[in-house]
């Protein structure tokens, strides 16, 4: 084992240690985390709005603190954005992420000094430890991780927004980047093919055996754009260079120039190993000695991992153990999986506290989150669903993420969790977290410009496909060219409104989407079936987006006519 490997190991194990010993007591650590952060921030605004200061228990805390979205706290987040201080937290942010809002505008996560501290650095650090105990060659070779820019931009007062693992990246330790195959400012490149084609650069002539993105679509897009650009990424690693067809700006191409160095052998060996595949290049081939993938596994990205064993075990005799990433998103991390089986891991209690409430429970009713039965970590059943709500250090209090879970065991006494989807009017396919309000907006906005009204509309989320289906009732007959400027309007207004759906289709991870003009009385059609199937008439309400793709059978017969983009 390398100085780098046991100064990684000595370090993730001491965190792992302590994690574990907050799981022992799942309870009384749940019960000191919240008490700690609503002490912390008893004098900020948001702390006396809600009387933080006479909290002693949890059911204290439910009862004087409401419920949240983000729309909720909007106007002290933009005010904090702004520069404002002491309004959620007592701590002034270091920098904000960003993630898409459901109604189009961008929501600013702030990351305070806490963010940064032991017990949120434990989480990655514990997740490696056991990686580490299964997988012992992890550090023998290179390490290749897919990380967004550090900064994107800046707000009103100046502070930095971006991406909290690029921030990481980028300000790795000496020691610890000399394992990394890919130089941090690979990552600011702007052209996704130019980004893209920079991994695969510095990544293909490495000994890699550790390969780590959260989304599993991005190590799919990888193993395609190596192979698409196989040729001139052989001829550039042969001579030390960084093609010049790729859009790269002048600066970022200039900083990795020094990371360059000519290796013909490994450009030989890369050519011989293409030529065995019949001129397709696959990490199978060229990274032999890959221990191991971490990355989503479960939820509405699983199926990408059936595609794995074609690129990382062709012959099918080394399938590569894939460990999940983790229940993970721009307010929180939720979990930490501590083995490669399946996608389950143990909730991060000691860094965020969480209640959760059964799925009928919030149908049964909606609009009156007081009559919701709350349950705390030491309180929730294996084998059933939940909602999911978070409290954060970063000033997020009994936040509604609007996420599914499923309890599928424990570790100690610590809750064992599965992300399963997105909850009420929304549906995520690879990472855009398409809201039912974005939806609304593209169709109505694509309507205008095209001047087609549609009657009734339907989005379905064809995960196979990675795409959505746009089933649209007009009532009227439009032309083929309209069409497609109807559909095109809605593709470029979702990029327009949703930051997540736009690196989603920028990057290919999402394909275009698909129209399906359905015949007149489609809708109505629709509508009686489901009050004959047992719905009573005001309950069979217009779902107008959903996780859920109908049957090409079962549509057929009402389908007009399929329009794609060009």
């Amino acid at each position: 084992m390398s100085l780098t490997s046991k100064i990684i190991a000595f370090a993730n194990g001491r965190a792992a240690k302590r994690f574990e010993a907050a799981s022992r007591a799942a309870g009384d650590t749940q019960r000191a985390k919240l008490m700690s952060m609503v002490q912390a921030n008893a004098g900020t605004e948001y702390g006396k709005r809600h009387d933080f200061a006479s909290i002693r228990t949890v059911a204290d805390y439910q009862q004087r603190v409401p419920l949240i979205t983000y729309n909720d706290i909007k106007d002290d987040m933009e005010r904090v954005t702004d520069g404002a201080k002491n309004v959620l937290t007592a701590e002034d942010p270091v920098m904000f992420a960003q993630t898409s809002g459901t109604t189009g505008t961008p929501k600013f996560i702030p990351v305070t000094p806490t963010d940064r501290g032991r017990e949120h650095r434990d989480v990655m650090r514990t997740w490696l430890s056991h990686a580490q105990r299964k997988h012992t060659e992890i550090y023998s070779g290179k390490v290749v991780s897919l990380v967004s820019p550090a900064v994107e931009g800046h707000t009103s007062c100046g502070l930095p927004y971006g991406s909290t693992s690029g921030h990481i990246y980028r300000n790795l330790p000496r020691i610890i980047t000399r394992v990394y195959a890919v130089p941090y400012d690979v990552f600011e490149i702007a052209d996704y093919n130019g980004k893209y084609y920079a991994i695969m650069r510095f990544s293909l002539p490495q000994d890699t055996h550790f390969l780590t993105t959260a989304n599993p679509s991005s190590v799919l897009k990888m193993c395609e754009k190596a192979n698409e650009f196989g040729e001139e990424i052989i001829r550039d690693v042969r001579d030390g260079t960084l093609s010049e067809k790729m859009d790269i700006e002048p600066e970022i191409r200039a900083k990795l120039a020094g990371h360059l160095r000519p290796d013909p052998a490994r450009a030989k060996a890369l050519e011989q190993a293409r030529s065995k595949r019949d001129g397709v290049l696959r990490p199978g081939d060229y990274w032999p000695d890959l221990s191991l993938i971490g990355c989503w596994k479960g939820g509405t990205v699983g199926h990408y991992l059936e595609k794995f064993g074609q690129w990382f075990d062709p012959d099918g005799r080394r399938p590569i153990p894939t460990r999940d990433w983790g229940y993970l998103s721009s307010e929180a991390r939720g979990s930490i999986p501590l083995a490669d089986e399946g996608s389950k891991g143990a909730l991060t209690i000691a860094s965020n506290f969480f209640e959760f409430v059964e799925p009928d429970a919030v149908t049964e009713h909606s609009d009156d989150p007081t009559k919701w039965p709350f349950r705390t970590a030491d309180q929730v059943e294996v084998g059933k669903e939940y909602y999911i709500f978070v409290t954060t250090t970063s000033g997020l209090y009994r936040y509604d993420i609007n996420d599914v879970i499923r309890v599928e065991g424990h570790y100690h006494e610590n809750p064992e969790i599965v992300f399963l989807r997105k909850g009420r009017g929304m549906t995520n396919i690879t990472g855009e977290k398409l809201s039912v309000n974005q939806l609304i907006s593209a169709v109505e906005n694509a309507a205008r410009d095209t001047g087609v009204l549609p009657q009734h509309f339907k989005a379905e989320a064809d995960a196979e496909r990675s795409r959505y289906v746009l089933r649209t009732e007009f009532g009227v007959t439009v032309d083929a060219g309209t069409l497609r400027r109807f559909l095109e309007g809605v593709d470029d207004h979702l990029k327009g409104i949703n930051i997540e759906y736009k690196a989603k289709r920028d990057s290919q991870r999402l394909h275009a989407p698909v129209l399906h003009v359905m015949k007149e009385g489609w809708y109505e059609r629709q509508r009686r079936e489901q009050v004959t199937g047992g719905k009573r008439a005001f309950q069979s309400k217009t779902e107008l987006l959903t996780a859920d793709k109908l049957q090409t059978m079962d549509i057929r017969p009402e389908l007009d006519d399929v329009v794609e983009m060009d």
